[in-house]
């Protein structure tokens, strides 16, 4: 995630030192001595998204884990979960996203979730939010729950088309309006493409209207279904409108006062693109932005960010479930990840001299890493080609400018 509203106009969240000190961190880490206490202190410690099941109340078009109407064949058992929730606790991770599907429509997920929290595990959920009627609000606050990222496509009729449910975008607001009534902060979630591009600005003026604190922008992965929309992804002159309009929305709504933290998901590009800008208008600050974002190395798939499926299955991000990286029930979490003996595990970790040579000879290189593996290779049949969505010109790639000294000399 690219936090614009703090690039752009140094909002804080709280969340800065997590959303960019990576790499940062594991330095550190190494080099603490921490070894008799941590056997995987060399293993960076990911945020796991864990899709608690594959069922969702909802058909939608893009989704990403292909969810269907009940639960994939062999899911995780609660006690499989318990013991997942313990091991992830045990390896430090820093966050745990409950996901789907629908998490929801789970019978156990709150008592999973609340386990979760009574081991200290800093958690969220991801959701569409149709299910949020006001005594599961009252539960999910009564748990203590801070964090809800809540999905919208568009306006209504453009959402409920997109969800494939009459209602869904009218159920979906009331979901909104009863975690915000109780103090849970909402994320709204928006993922662009061409179908709908034109609402963008209709989605800022409902975050404004409904308090939300955090608009996330997700740009299209081609995974699960989202693979079959390729041909409505945007072209490379939209996505530059498009991000241009994300930076206008969010310099005004710093202006005017809003407390709306912005982000965009999906391509790293946008980290070289937010830089770009800022060589432009604030030179000094493109510099300070530049170091911030070193900290971070680009997409962190396979590092930083790791996805457990409902039947156990690792993968190296929450698009990759074409991938498997190995199974819980066969191996702890913390052990796969730390021994990382899947190839594509240990070529992530050591990607940059795998990539396209335009991606290694870019002078953005360490602030984006290559960008979106499962789009590449949904795109090119290579996981390590290029990927599409990358916007950037000839020129801006290759040209030197203040900022030159980001680029990988690896």
């Amino acid at each position: 995630m690219l936090s614009v509203s703090n690039l752009l106009c140094d909002h804080r969240a709280g969340n800065e030192a997590l959303r960019y000190g990576h790499l940062t961190e594991h330095q550190s880490a190494t080099a603490s001595r921490r070894v008799a206490f941590d056997p995987f202190h060399l293993a960076p410690r990911p945020v796991v998204v864990w899709a608690v099941t594959q069922a969702c109340n909802l058909r939608c078009v893009h989704c990403y884990a292909a969810a269907t109407p009940g639960p994939a064949e062999g899911e995780l058992t609660h006690e499989e979960g318990l013991t997942l929730l313990e091991d992830l606790k045990a390896f430090s991770v820093p966050a745990v996203l409950f996901s789907g599907g629908e998490p929801l429509v789970r019978p156990d997920v709150l008592d999973l979730i609340a386990y979760a929290q009574s081991l200290g595990l800093a958690t969220t959920l991801s959701t569409n939010g149709t299910l949020i009627d006001e005594a599961m609000a009252d539960r999910l606050a009564q748990m203590g729950l801070k964090y809800a990222g809540i999905s919208i496509d568009g306006l209504q009729m453009r959402h409920d088309k997109l969800r494939g449910v009459e209602g869904a975008f009218q159920a979906t607001l009331r979901g909104i309006e009863n975690c915000r009534a109780r103090g849970i902060k909402v994320g709204l979630r928006f993922t662009v493409h061409a179908l709908n591009q034109d609402d963008l600005d209709a989605i800022f003026d409902l975050a404004i209207e409904h308090g939300i604190q955090r608009l996330c922008i997700y740009h299209l992965a081609y995974a699960g279904r989202g693979g079959k929309m390729q041909k409505v992804d945007l072209t490379a002159e939209q996505t530059r409108r498009v991000v241009d309009r994300i930076f206008e929305r969010t310099r005004r709504c710093h202006e005017a006062g809003v407390p709306l933290e912005v982000l965009t998901v999906g391509n790293h590009t946008d980290a070289a693109y937010i830089l770009l800008h800022l060589e432009r208008t604030d030179p000094e600050r493109a510099k300070a932005v530049a170091a911030r974002l070193r900290g971070t190395g680009g997409n962190r798939s396979g590092a930083n960010i790791a996805a457990i499926d409902p039947v156990g299955n690792v993968h190296y991000d929450q698009f990759s479930w074409h991938y498997n990286c190995g199974n819980i029930r066969e191996k702890p979490f913390s052990i796969l990840w730390s021994e990382a003996a899947d190839p594509r595990l240990q070529a992530l970790r050591q990607r940059q001299a795998l990539l396209p040579e335009r991606c290694r000879k870019c002078r953005f290189l360490d602030v984006c890493n290559g960008n979106l593996r499962t789009r590449a290779e949904a795109a090119t049949g290579d996981w390590m080609g290029m990927d599409p969505s990358c916007y950037l010109t000839d020129d801006e790639v290759f040209s030197t400018a203040p900022t030159a000294s980001i680029g990988s000399t690896r």
